[in-house]
């Protein structure tokens, strides 16, 4: 009897081994998979960095890091940073192009850090919402060029057409410029909205405003910084749990013209470089760029102090670079004069809306 009770006794402490045993060995198992489901993402957020001035290499990186936003499945929502102050018009355009079709995909919030302006704000004004900081600079809102060498063919230089050698004269130079000038505006009417409390006049005056304007004025929606402009981003794309992923190309130099720039980026290549980087020697234009005027340096603006422009049957009116809103150098119509003809080596910029850009107001 008490060996039959042992025997028991023996069989129930080895099957509860047993147990034990095999409730460890699915514990190990399930335990993973269990803590995975419990913090499984349900897609990442991509950040996406605007560094430095637009040239056409900043170009072709923000286009492949949208590009792989757009197509990466697991990417839900994209997260602009500005910290630019723009640059070339033509490169500005090919990124203000793509993050529109990125808002057609999924939700884009953009952040300003120290500064969206001219050609960065351009890239970021379809953007569903833009949190901007107080101390920020927002704005600028656009196009200045250096103006064609009035040059005439001669012996040295042979020509197929009268402006070939010059690339053009001041009419059509002025033409192109307030072309570039309604497109910028209109980009912003159009992505800002209801929301936005400027008219496309005083848009056009270029001003640059600190963050707390652009909110009160409709630049940009609210005050904030990077990791309110990630939740909302996320929020908007219906992700409860996500993760934050940088989208940086390697190897990149990032060139700044502002240190103001240069001092807020945590860009991990970056340089210093002087307007002359972007609009060359004087004497090399025409180059169209969407940058703050106050990067213009003292030798332009002593340039652009000279320069005027006449169209036969409209005003004319002279870039002085005295005449400044907010640091940006503007087409003034206070100083006119019909028999003035343009410096090769001058800067103008839009600015106010003058008759002499293609005799449109």
């Amino acid at each position: 009897m008490l060996d039959s009770i042992w025997s028991a006794l023996r069989r129930v402490a080895t099957s509860y081994v047993l147990f034990v045993v095999i409730g460890v060995v699915v514990g190990l198992t399930v335990a993973p998979l269990a803590y995975n489901a419990a913090t499984a993402s349900d897609g990442t957020v991509a950040v996406v960095p605007i560094d430095g001035s637009i040239t056409g290499n900043t170009a072709t990186a923000y286009t492949s890091m949208m590009q792989e936003a757009r197509q990466n499945p697991d990417i839900k929502a994209v997260v602009l940073i500005s910290n630019s102050g723009g640059g070339s018009a033509a490169a500005s355009e090919r990124m203000y192009l793509q993050t529109k079709r990125t808002v057609q995909r999924m939700p884009v919030v953009a952040s300003v850090d120290a500064t969206s302006a001219s050609g960065a704000y351009y890239t970021i004004a379809p953007a569903d919402s833009i949190y901007t900081k107080p101390a920020s600079v927002v704005g600028s809102i656009g196009v200045l060029g250096t103006l064609p060498q009035d040059l005439e063919p001669n012996g040295v230089v042979g020509t197929t057409g009268p402006n070939k050698l010059s690339g053009g004269d001041s009419r059509e130079f002025y033409s192109i410029l307030e072309s570039l000038r309604r497109a910028f505006v209109g980009a912003v009417v159009e992505s800002r909205g209801d929301r936005l409390q400027l008219t496309p006049a005083e848009i056009t005056q270029a001003q640059i405003y600190s963050g707390s304007q652009a909110v009160q004025n409709g630049l940009a929606d609210r005050i904030g910084d990077r990791q309110a402009a990630i939740q909302e981003a996320a929020e908007a794309a219906e992700l409860d749990s996500y993760r934050v992923r940088t989208l940086r190309p390697d190897d990149q130099v990032f060139r700044f013209v502002s240190r103001n720039n240069y001092l807020a980026s945590d860009a991990p290549n970056k340089e210093m470089v002087d307007f002359e980087y972007f609009a060359g020697e004087p004497g090399s234009g025409p180059t169209f760029l969407m940058m703050p005027g106050s990067y213009v340096s003292s030798e332009w603006r002593l340039s652009a102090a000279a320069a005027t422009v006449s169209e036969p049957g409209a005003a004319t009116a002279s870039v002085d670079a005295d005449s400044t809103v907010d640091g940006d150098v503007s087409a003034s119509t206070e100083d006119l004069s019909a028999d003035a003809s343009p410096s090769p080596n001058a800067t103008a910029a839009f600015g106010p809306p003058v008759r002499a850009a293609g005799g449109r107001s």
